[in-house]
This record gives C-alpha cells, structure tokens and sequence, in this order.
C-alpha cells in the first residue's frame, strides 16, 4: 500500500505556518520541529481520499508561496522521491479512477436489482 510524506525543506513564517496547521492538524511547534528534524509534516495513504486531497491542497500552497518541499511516495518497492507534476497527475488519475469505480459500482446495482 503506498504512503505519500511530504517534507518541508525550510521555515516558514506565521500566517503560512497557520495555513500549515489546518492541513496538517498538529500543532505549530511540532510543525517547527518536524521541519527541523526534517521529518514529514503529513503522511497519507493513497486509498484516503479526503487525506489526498488535503495534502494536495496543502502542496498547491506552499508551491504558491514558494517554499520548498519534497513528496516521497513508500511502497513496498521502495521510496521515490516525486515531481510536483508527478505527485498532481497521479492524484487526478486516482480521482478518475475512483469516480469510474463509483460509476460502475452505481451500473451494478441497478442491474442486481432487476
């Protein structure tokens, strides 16, 4: 099952840091220090939809603001290191995915029910 991490590579001032928060949901001097130790300051699981999304809105952030990050996708094959581009298109891929399975999900019920 693959995890994504996202790492912040420097500081980052109060109002980001706020933005930070309500992402993440830790609190802001565990924040610093997970930036510090250079520790991932989210960790999803690809399967969780709202969690993807939130890391997907969080990364859309820093990278309006400029800050630099790294994603790290973990699978049992091992840890790459992901593109901004890789990390968004790989989301919208999943999402369709998930929508096309919801679609056929939806079809088969309605033929169990005839």
């Amino acid at each position: 099952m693959a995890e994504f991490y996202l790492m912040m590579n420097s500081d980052i001032n109060g109002s980001l840091l706020m933005k930070v928060k309500k992402y993440t949901r830790i609190s802001f001097s565990e924040i610093k220090s997970k930036i510090t130790e250079q520790q991932p300051i989210m960790v999803v699981n690809r399967r969780n939809k709202d969690e993807m999304e939130k890391m997907r809105d969080l990364v859309q952030v820093l990278s309006n603001h400029q800050v630099p990050f790294t994603i790290l996708k973990q699978t049992e094959a091992g840890t790459k290191e992901l593109t901004l581009e890789m990390f968004m298109n790989g989301f919208e891929l999943s999402r369709q995915i998930a929508q096309e399975r919801e679609r056929l999900d939806a079809i088969l019920d309605d033929e169990e029910e005839d």
